[in-house]
């Protein structure tokens, strides 16, 4: 009984906190799944190998039962994260009562229970963990990190009671793991972890229990890593707007490093991403957050994050060998390390420091809740950990609240890139998504002022910022400069000319030049936009709002 309301107990804030905003609209990635196309590949089978098709599916079985109606998708995401909260508040609770001496209710320390609890409870509220759960293509993420949960989970419990069934179980979910997201390719490394941790027994004997898992762990593994390398993303850049931003980053800069010098990048966000958990400021969090590359191999300070990214796990693994309180801080430590490798296995650019994928790292990083306690009576911890947890609550629904409106996500997003290096790359995407935002809203002459900016950056977004500011120029009736911008966007970009040659027409009948204007009308309607063909007779499609057909999204 005592579990039931403990868990009842865990979901409510969580469920409070994140149900203020189920009509959040669609942002940033999720625009694409929801733009009104069909994906049969997810309709069309029962089940797929295809990488990250489970999570996908689900959210394509939702629209073809419920429909559009985002509240259907947001439960889905909350029941994710509730089910991912939970699962990791029985693993905390399994691992602390095995590992913990004296865990009895009759020690004056909290108990492992609460232990558990609270440290998944925190985990919940975080605000970093609001950019898996609130954003909804991330349910790969959510599912990704409740099967790694639960792989752990079947693991411990099959060297508890020594039994193979257990493990073979731990098999199952990681395979669904790694099927929901492939980042979750580590997650055997922690039950290494595990091992060394919980074990007790003879190394002999325990090897013949954990081989047959093992086994299969690599075989998955395996084939993951196949997949992942005929899409030609190990080593590799693979981001659409990687050749473009490693043009920008200087004559000097070399190519044939560019896997290295993003290594050695990673390896410095990593302790970034470690801080944003520790001390998780909104003045450190946006949707987008566009780092420094490294552009040598001797770049400061990035190696010094390579210095202590490599000593971080030899210092993590001394406690861990320890095992006791101390063993459980060694795991807390290692686990981010541990599943932060996939980090390193391809060139990272434009999404060199995504908060998303941290929710699969961090979660067992709360195992290390018991030693930060250890020296506080039970009440002192609660009163400490109640106090954290309530912390997280406003620190999350300020993140949730950018979430409720695009120009407030990109707003956001920008003001953390205000007084950065104009040369760091990734900014341009923010500043023409606000831009763009701005359009929306009508502030015409702040979205010229940012779209300006892009078009300054000469980055992969320049033609598009041509076409938007073009379009803001034109809603402001300033016809001569909405010209030129919607010319330069013709020039520029290779689709989307029906939509331009559109804008290019009402310009000109701005400009009281009907015979060009007519022109223009006719080559969109060649291009095949109904609207264009009404104006020269040869349609009788009704008009439709211009930014609806003339703003590149």
């Amino acid at each position: 009984m005592r579990t039931f309301f403990s868990l009842l107990a865990l979901c409510l804030p969580v469920t409070l906190l994140y149900g203020q905003f189920f009509w959040n609209p669609v942002v940033f990635d999720d625009i694409y799944f929801f733009d009104g196309s069909v994906h049969d590949q997810y309709l069309g089978k029962l089940f797929s190998f295809d990488l990250r098709w489970l999570p996908y599916a689900t959210l394509e079985w939702t629209r073809s039962l419920f429909g559009l109606d985002l509240i259907g998708f947001r439960l889905g995401n909350l029941a994710l994260h509730l089910a991912t909260t939970i699962t990791l508040f029985l693993f905390l609770r399994r691992l602390f009562e095995r590992v913990l001496p004296n865990s009895d209710e009759s020690n004056e320390a909290l108990s492992p229970h609460w232990l558990a609890w609270f440290g998944a409870l925190i985990f919940a509220l975080h605000p970093a963990s609001v950019y898996a759960a609130a954003y909804l293509v991330q349910r790969s993420t959510l599912m990704a990190t409740l099967f790694a949960l639960l792989t752990w989970r079947l693991f411990l419990e099959g060297l508890i009671r020594d039994n193979y069934r257990w493990l073979l179980a731990s098999a199952v979910t990681y395979f669904l793991a790694v099927l929901s997201k492939e980042h979750a390719i580590m997650t055997p490394a922690v039950t290494i972890a595990l091992l060394l941790l919980v074990n007790n027994q003879p190394n002999r004997q325990r090897l013949m229990l954990i081989w047959p898992a093992f086994m299969l762990y690599g075989l998955i593994g395996g084939f993951v890593v196949l997949q992942i390398k005929s899409a030609h993303i190990l080593g590799q850049a693979y981001e659409l707007t990687a050749e473009n931003s490693m043009s920008l980053l200087g004559p000097d800069f070399d190519v044939h490093l560019a896997y290295p010098l993003s290594m050695l990048t990673q390896c410095f966000l990593f302790f970034k991403y470690l801080w944003v958990w520790i001390a998780p400021s909104p003045a450190w969090m946006s949707v987008d957050m566009p780092q420094a590359f490294a552009l040598s191999l001797w770049s400061w300070p990035e190696i010094f994050g390579l210095i202590g990214f490599i000593v971080y796990p030899i210092i993590a693994t001394r406690p861990l060998l320890q095992r006791g309180i101390k063993g459980l801080l060694g795991f807390a430590l290692l686990c981010p390390w541990l599943l932060f490798a996939t980090e390193l296995s391809t060139i990272r650019i434009q999404e060199s420091f995504v908060l998303y994928r941290s929710y699969l790292w961090m979660a067992g990083a709360f195992a290390a809740l018991p030693f930060l306690c250890q020296k506080l009576n039970a009440k002192q911890a609660a009163i400490t950990l109640t106090f954290v947890a309530l912390l997280m609550m406003p620190l999350s629904w300020l993140r949730l609240t950018t979430f409720s409106h695009p120009l407030l996500l990109w707003d956001d997003a920008a003001r953390l890139v205000e007084n950065a290096d104009e040369k760091r790359l990734g900014i341009d995407r923010i500043l023409y998504n606000r831009g763009t935002e701005l359009i929306r809203v009508k502030h015409y002459a702040e979205a010229i002022a940012d779209l300006s900016k892009v078009i300054e950056l000469k980055g992969y977004y320049v033609g598009y910022a041509y076409q938007n500011r073009g379009s803001a120029y034109l809603e402001s009736r300033q016809y001569l400069p909405a010209l030129n911008d919607i010319n330069k966007a013709i020039e520029l970009l290779p689709t989307n000319k029906a939509k331009l040659y559109l804008g290019k027409a009402r310009t000109l009948e701005g400009l009281n030049d009907s015979t060009a204007a007519m022109q223009a009308y006719k080559q969109a309607c060649l291009l095949g936009l109904p609207t264009a063909c009404q104006k020269t007779g040869q349609s009788e499609a009704p008009l439709k709002p211009l930014t609806e057909y003339l703003l590149n999204p």
